[in-house]
C-alpha cells in the first residue's frame, strides 16, 4: 500500500506539473475582461493618443531599429531569427514608432534615420528582441540631445487570433499596441521634465549641429562632462554663423524628410507579403508554442513516471507489484515519444516560418540632389547616402549664400 499510494502521490504531481507547463485553459480569466464573444472590454493601448501636452515640442529622431541578428548563423533557427525579415521589420517598426509618436501630438517633427548621426532633440532608440507573428518584444532607449538617457524599457504584445477574424480590425497592424504603449510611455516621461530642461535640449541641439560647421566655436557655451552635455549659455539670437547653420539644418530636414519617402517606399512595398507573413505566421508560432509546452509537460510526465517505476523495481516483492512497475516504465516510455513528436511538431513550424521570412528584403534607390549647376547622386545604403549628405551640407555653409536645393 506504501508504494501504491508513492505512485498515486507522483503521478497526481506530473499531472499537476504538465497542466501548469502546458498553458491549458486552467488559468483563471476575469469574466470583466471579456465578452461572450472573447473580445476584450479593456482599454486598448492604442487608443489612448491623446496626451494633452501643450509644453516645449521637441524634434524626434528614430534610428532605424536594430534587427539583432545573431553574428553565428547556426543561432538563426534556435533563435527564431531570420535576417531578411528582421532588416525589413528594423524599418518597419522604426516607421511604427514614429507614427505612434506622431499620434500623440506631444512632439515636434519625428523623423526616421539610419542612425543617431542625424541632429534631433530626443532619440528613441529601438532594437528586435522578438517577432514572430504572436508574440512582439522590443526594447526602447530614450536619449536627449545631451546624451541623458531618459529611459531603457522593453515593451510585449501578444496578438490574438482574433484580430483576423475582426473586421474591424483589417487594415490596422497587429503589432500596433506595442508601440503605442511605448510612445505614450515617451510622453509620460516628457511631461516630468521641467520646461526650462526641454528648453535647453533644443539649444544644445542647434549648438551640437552648429558645432559639426565651426568646430570649437561655441565651447564656451557648454560643459561635457562623462559624455554629457550641459548648457552653460546661449549664443547670441544675432549670431551670424549661427543664424547660417539654422538655414542649413532646414536645407537638412528638407533632405531627411525626403529620405522618409524611403521608408514609405519600403512600408509599401512589403506591405502585402509581410501582413501575410504575420497572419499565417500567428497561427504557426501558437502551435510551435504550444507543441513545445506539450513537449516539456510530457517529457515531464515521462520522467517521473520512470521514476517511480525505478523505485518500484527497486521496492517490488511480488508479481502484482511488477506489473505495476512495468506499467509505469511503459507509460513513461511513451510520454518520453510523444514528447519527441511533439518537438518535431514544433521544429516543423519553425521552419514554416523561417521559409515565409525568406521572401523579404529591401534596397534603397539613389538620391539626386541639385543646386545651382550642380547635380550629385548619392549611392549606397541610407546610411551611406547621408553620410554623403553631410560632405554637400559642409560644402553649402562655404557658400557665400545657401543655394536653393532641389531634391
Amino acid at each position: 500500500m506504501k508504494k501504491i499510494f508513492f505512485m498515486l502521490c507522483l503521478s497526481l504531481s506530473a499531472l499537476s506539473l504538465v497542466s501548469c507547463v502546458g498553458g491549458g485553459s486552467g488559468g483563471q480569466v476575469s469574466s470583466l475582461s471579456k465578452t461572450p464573444f472573447g473580445v476584450s472590454l479593456e482599454d486598448s493601448p492604442g487608443s489612448k493618443t491623446a496626451s494633452h501636452y501643450a509644453g516645449v515640442k521637441l524634434d524626434v529622431i528614430v534610428p532605424v531599429f536594430d534587427p539583432n541578428i545573431p553574428e553565428d548563423p547556426d543561432e538563426y533557427e534556435k533563435l527564431g531569427v531570420w535576417p531578411e525579415l528582421r532588416r525589413t521589420e528594423s524599418v518597419r517598426f522604426a516607421q511604427a514608432m514614429k507614427l505612434a509618436l506622431q499620434d500623440t501630438m506631444a512632439f515636434g517633427d519625428v523623423r526616421i534615420a539610419p542612425d543617431v548621426a542625424v541632429a534631433g532633440d530626443l532619440y528613441v532608440i529601438g532594437r528586435v528582441d522578438k517577432s514572430n507573428g504572436e508574440d512582439i518584444e522590443i526594447y526602447i532607449q530614450v536619449y536627449d540631445a545631451s546624451g541623458k538617457r531618459w529611459s531603457k524599457k522593453t515593451f510585449k504584445h501578444r496578438v490574438k487570433e482574433y484580430h483576423w477574424r475582426d473586421v474591424r480590425q483589417k487594415d490596422k497592424d497587429p503589432y500596433q499596441p506595442v508601440f503605442s504603449k511605448a510612445a505614450e510611455h515617451i510622453v509620460s516621461l516628457l511631461k516630468k521634465v521641467p520646461q526650462q530642461r526641454l528648453g535647453d535640449v533644443r539649444a544644445i541641439t542647434e549648438i551640437k549641429f552648429a558645432s559639426a560647421f565651426v568646430p570649437g566655436v561655441y565651447s564656451d557655451h557648454v560643459t561635457v562632462e562623462n559624455n554629457k552635455i550641459q548648457l552653460v549659455s546661449l549664443p547670441p539670437e544675432n549670431d551670424p554663423m549661427l543664424e547660417r547653420t539654422r538655414a542649413i539644418r532646414v536645407v537638412d530636414g528638407l533632405f531627411m524628410d525626403k529620405m522618409q519617402t524611403h521608408y514609405n517606399s519600403l512600408v509599401r512595398d512589403t506591405n502585402d507579403s509581410y501582413v501575410s507573413w504575420q497572419e499565417h505566421s500567428l497561427t504557426s508560432a501558437k502551435q510551435a508554442r504550444e507543441a513545445k509546452s506539450k513537449a516539456a509537460g510530457q517529457a515531464i510526465l515521462g520522467g517521473l513516471l520512470l521514476l517511480g517505476a525505478a523505485y518500484a523495481a527497486s521496492e517490488s516483492d511480488s508479481t502484482g507489484d511488477q506489473l505495476v512497475t512495468a506499467g509505469l516504465a511503459t507509460g513513461g516510455v511513451l510520454m518520453l515519444q510523444d514528447s519527441f513528436s511533439a518537438n518535431a511538431e514544433g521544429k516543423f513550424h519553425q521552419e514554416n516560418l523561417m521559409e515565409l521570412g525568406q521572401t523579404l528584403n529591401f534596397e534603397v534607390a539613389p538620391q539626386i540632389v541639385e543646386f545651382e549647376n550642380t547635380t550629385l547622386e548619392l549611392r549606397g545604403g541610407v546610411k551611406s547616402q547621408y553620410r554623403q549628405w553631410l560632405t554637400v551640407l559642409g560644402d553649402l555653409y562655404e557658400r557665400e549664400r545657401i543655394p536653393d536645393i532641389q531634391l
